[in-house]
């Protein structure tokens, strides 16, 4: 059989069930030591006051019987320099208080003793000093039966009280605890019923302000991220299958045509690969499109980042296109607004792919001059960066499309015609994210679509 599960309530309870065992224990026997230091310290000083009082009885001309009869005191022996006993209290006279030996020490410099006594049951407290007068030594002491009693008593005071103090404490604990926790099992209740396809249920958050309120709003941000990530799986798998089946139709079509035709008709048949090899290019672009965002989301895509000049890339990037652009009848040029010049800390490979994307987007959706150029700027974390542009003289991005504009697959038509997936700027935002920048797309005053990526500043 499978151990029953601890609960956290029963742990918390017996770790602050054993903690305040220890401090209640310690202020129990600090209480008791205090409490005896103290009857021994006021023991004493009634010791030291009846002293005082025989030592102004010894100064009138009196005989040790006489002092003693004159002090009224119960415990009290007088005894010679030698150590003999002179005379005795009523209760002392049953045998000596003090040794000869301490009779002796007692009248050089005082003594304080603690022991039995003749006549008294239990120990006794003693002060024995030298009489002024005489020279004699007297020897009074204190019962400590009557203050033993008040030990004993403030010691079973504390044991009934302190385990009994434990054990309402205790399950005055075990009660908080369970309140405590009982949000906690309300989370896990509704934890348990939470599957992919209700992603969209959240935990019950208490409103306490406090930790279990902070970790129930944490854990429901978790599953809104969890929730958008595998929307955004499904629609990336929705989408992939929509523009793979277009080129696989395609190439479909053209392989049964080449299978069908006159095998003896070499142009048509030429044709018809042309169109194939030019759908499995569109094929290859797109598996590559999609590897690259997998391994951005997986923050596995393989980084080379080093110093590169900007002036150098938009330069190559600009040249790149040169050709094609003014087969088009149109123009690219560059330009770095950045005084000093400008040198950011990115990958040469991809930010070449970064700027390629922006740069095939404006010749494919803009028109006229293509423009590229570079500002300082500030990276999201607040250090300098640099912001790499670029810009068209087209009618611009539709205002409904701005906010999805990096998305995938992601499109301004309404269409999925043509041979362009929609990948392209949400490349570019991954790319850009990959390398700790950011991206974003406007319109630019004047007319043109343009979209900015900001890099870490070298």
């Amino acid at each position: 059989m499978r151990p029953r599960p601890r609960r956290l309530r029963s742990r918390l309870t017996l770790a602050f069930a054993g903690v305040l065992a220890l401090v209640l224990g310690a202020v129990g026997l600090v209480v008791y030591q205090q409490y005896s230091a103290g009857l021994q310290t006021t023991i004493d000083a009634d010791l030291v006051h009846r002293e005082h009082e025989i030592r102004d009885l010894d100064r009138t001309p009196a005989d040790a019987r006489q002092l003693i009869a004159l002090s009224g005191e119960r415990l009290l022996q007088v005894y010679a320099a030698r150590g003999d006993v002179v005379a005795s209290s009523r209760l002392a006279a049953g045998g000596r208080i003090l040794s000869v030996a301490r009779v002796r020490r007692a009248r050089l410099r005082g003594l304080w003793a603690t022991g039995p006594a003749p006549g008294v049951a239990g120990d006794v407290r003693v002060r024995a000093f030298a009489l002024p007068r005489s020279g004699q030594v007297a020897a009074v002491g204190e019962s400590l039966a009557r203050w033993h009693r008040q030990q004993h008593r403030l010691a079973l005071l504390l044991v009934l009280v302190l385990p009994s103090a434990l054990a309402l404490a205790s399950y005055a604990g075990y009660l908080v605890a369970g309140t405590a926790l009982r949000s906690v099992d309300r989370m896990r209740d509704r934890a348990e019923h939470i599957t992919a396809a209700h992603l969209n249920e959240r935990l019950p958050v208490p409103d306490t302000d406090d930790e279990l309120q902070r970790l129930g709003t944490t854990l429901n941000a978790l599953l809104e991220r969890v929730d958008a990530a595998l929307e955004r799986e499904r629609r990336l798998v929705s989408d992939a299958s929509h523009e793979l089946r277009t080129p696989l139709t395609i190439l479909h079509a053209e392989l049964e045509l080449a299978l069908d035709g006159d095998p003896a008709d070499a142009p048509a048949l030429r044709g018809t690969v042309a169109s194939a090899l030019e759908e499995v290019r569109r094929l290859t672009r797109l598996t590559d499109d999609l590897l690259a965002l997998a391994r951005a989301d997986q923050a596995r895509l393989p980084l080379r980042a080093a110093p590169l000049d900007v002036g150098e890339l938009l330069e190559a990037a600009a040249r790149r296109h040169a050709a094609a652009l003014a087969r088009e009848d149109r123009s690219i040029a560059s330009e770095v607004a950045v005084p000093g010049g400008a040198v950011v800390l990115a990958d040469p490979d991809r930010t070449a792919q970064i700027l390629d994307n922006l740069i095939a987007n404006a010749r494919r959706h803009g028109a006229g001059p293509i423009e590229l150029e570079a500002t300082p700027a500030r990276g999201p974390d607040g250090t300098d960066a640099i912001a790499l542009a670029v810009r068209d003289h087209g009618p611009g991005f539709p205002a409904d499309f701005l906010p999805r504009a990096f998305d995938r697959f992601s499109q301004a038509d309404a269409g999925r015609s043509g041979s362009h997936s929609g990948l392209g700027l949400a490349i570019v935002a991954a790319l850009a994210d990959a390398q700790h920048g950011t991206a974003a797309a406007d319109n630019a005053p004047g007319g043109g679509a343009r979209v900015t990526v900001t890099l870490p500043r070298a």
